[in-house]
């Protein structure tokens, strides 16, 4: 009926008519399409699309707890320094397969660092323990020691005791047989190349282990694995304060601390925290020295009140007076 009025009143041909419609709704069809969004059947040229320029990549150590961002960013860290420690420690029953404190009948404890070592903050480190005659336990990574081995020639100079941390923080309980070759053997020839002495602890990458895995590291690599007592969660880079705090809480006699010497705010958090554990009381020794320390009659926390040298010259004064 359209077809024929137009066709009427304006003296097209019928048949013309029909193509001149056909070609109008068509073209309708066509960008009414577009702007509901949808794409038309028709074969249309490929637009040219420009490089994605993506941001330098960010050398900072992530979480898998950690809030993602927008922006597109590439992992430029070599070695995984995911999430450094287990939401909790797994628990032991009957046979003693790992260590994380030691029954001690004195006031010491013994300070140990993982995921190094830094380039640029371990040395800062020794110069800290230096500084006030404190040895400390570094649990390092092969793959780091390979690339800093003055830094752990050292730590072992200066009588720090340095223990192995796999080869690249993998999670050993995942690996297959074929792995611990490399993760182990390969880290400890490492150190012992760096340093000149045997390593005899091993600290699984996130406190991952079992019983099972304790006794083949054990009796195959010659390591006693070594957990901890004390985890302020550094590697959440609560900041200094934070840091020490949780530190001074958990530190009792025999207690195994654990930091991370790859993080800024735990190598700022260390003066005041060494200070302060000092300052109550406790010594510092290595963890085999620790291990060595074993009693069946454990020593109380000490006081934050004066030190023992302190409450000696007290007792001498009021002894003359």
């Amino acid at each position: 009926m359209l077809r024929h009025s137009f066709s009427r009143a304006f003296s097209i041909p019928a048949p013309i008519m029909a193509v001149l419609l056909l070609s109008s709704i068509t073209t309708l069809s066509i960008g009414v399409a577009y702007a509901e969004g949808t794409q038309p059947a028709l074969a249309l040229p490929a637009l040219p699309v420009p490089p994605v320029s993506l941001p330098p990549a960010a050398n900072v150590a992530s979480s898998p707890t950690a809030p993602t961002t927008s922006t597109t960013t590439v992992a430029a860290a070599p070695v995984a320094m995911a999430m450094q420690t287990p939401a909790q420690l797994p628990t032991q029953t009957g046979e003693k397969t790992y260590i994380t404190a030691v029954n001690v009948d004195r006031p010491v404890i013994a300070m140990t660092f993982d995921d190094g070592p830094s380039a640029v903050l371990t040395p800062r480190l020794l110069d800290i323990l230096k500084q006030r005659n404190i040895k400390a336990t570094f649990f390092v990574l092969g793959q780091l020691v390979q690339e800093h081995p003055e830094i752990v020639a050292r730590a072992i100079a200066e009588g720090h005791e340095v223990a192995n941390h796999s080869w690249d923080h993998k999670a050993l309980n995942k690996l297959g047989e074929g792995g611990f070759q490399h993760e182990l053997a390969d880290t400890s020839s490492e150190i012992t190349k760096a340093g000149g002495k045997p390593v005899t602890l091993m600290r699984p990458p996130y406190g991952a282990t079992n019983p099972r895995l304790n006794r083949a590291i054990e009796k195959e690599y010659g390591m006693k694995v070594i957990l901890w007592s004390v985890d302020p969660l550094d590697w959440k880079r609560p900041g200094t304060q934070v840091i020490s705090q949780r530190i001074l809480a958990g530190a009792k006699p025999g207690a195994i601390i654990l930091a991370h010497d790859i993080h800024p705010g735990t190598i700022e958090a260390m003066p005041a925290t060494l200070d302060a554990l000092q300052a109550k009381g406790f010594k510092f020794v290595t963890v085999t020295e620790l291990m060595a320390m074993e009693s069946k009659n454990p020593a109380p926390a000490p006081s934050s009140s004066p030190a023992p040298a302190a409450q000696k010259s007290a007792k001498s004064k009021k002894k003359a007076a």
